[in-house]
């Protein structure tokens, strides 16, 4: 969630000018003026604190992000030891289901995905890092389930409820209703809601302490996921992850 306290501008703009050029794949110093508006002098600034610490690299007139960013990511995902305990169970299962299985935190009010297993090397990790809204995924659902109300709010204020496709829950009673469905069955459900064609199944996982440390999910089209095949397969992997984090 935000931090209100004080906030420098010049690293708000650095980190603004990161964002531009991350979305525009790469992007020019005129590029980056006109889409914060600033001078080309005040991004120039930017850009050149932003290469003297290696985190941007020019190409031609292009400026991109630097591979610094995956180190740093690396780092960020490999802090816990929990996450490796995740990961070695959510590729078994993977193999087990021979569907792709995701293991995803929240930082911020959305999801982001840690890890992807799944068995076509063609599409390995291709989901790490990516970012979800949490009402229209299955990891997110399973996560606000459980959370309370106040701080399901807090998410909904800052990022809404966004209608990627046409299942997308877009109304607040409507969700609270959805996460109500989720405590008692145990499981998120994602039918199509973020991506169509795209089906998802959702636990979370909790540490010892009560808190959530993230969310395991198997993910297909909907023609090939069986809640009643995925399920007990997911929350056997689940206690079992729950149950070595508990031993630790």
């Amino acid at each position: 969630m935000l931090d209100h306290g004080r906030e420098l501008t010049t690293t708000a703009t650095s980190l603004r000018v990161i964002d531009v050029i991350n979305r525009l794949d790469g992007a020019r110093m005129n590029e980056i003026a006109a889409e914060l508006d600033l001078a080309n002098s005040t991004i120039h600034a930017h850009l050149t604190t932003l290469r003297n610490h290696e985190l941007l690299v020019k190409e031609g007139n292009e400026f991109h992000l630097g591979i610094k960013f995956f180190h740093l990511g690396e780092q960020a995902r490999q802090r816990k030891p929990e996450y490796g305990i995740v990961r070695r169970h959510a590729h078994k299962l993977s193999n087990q289901l021979n569907e792709e299985v995701a293991f995803a935190i929240t930082e911020h009010g959305r999801s982001v995905i840690i890890f992807d297993e799944n068995n076509d090397a063609a599409k390995e990790g291709f989901q790490v890092g990516r970012y979800f809204h949490m009402h229209n995924s299955a990891s997110g659902k399973a996560m606000l389930a459980e959370w309370s109300r106040e701080r399901v709010d807090r998410v909904i204020d800052r990022w809404g409820l966004p209608e990627e496709t046409e299942n997308t829950i877009g109304c607040r009673e409507e969700l609270y209703a959805e996460l109500e469905r989720t405590r008692e069955r145990g499981y998120a459900v994602n039918r199509q809601e973020a991506l169509e064609g795209l089906m998802a199944i959702g636990t979370a996982i909790t540490n010892p302490d009560g808190s959530v440390l993230g969310s395991l999910d198997v993910s297909g089209p909907p023609y090939r996921l069986s809640e009643e095949q995925i399920v007990p397969e997911l929350r056997e992997t689940v206690s079992r992850i729950e149950t070595e984090i508990a031993s630790q």
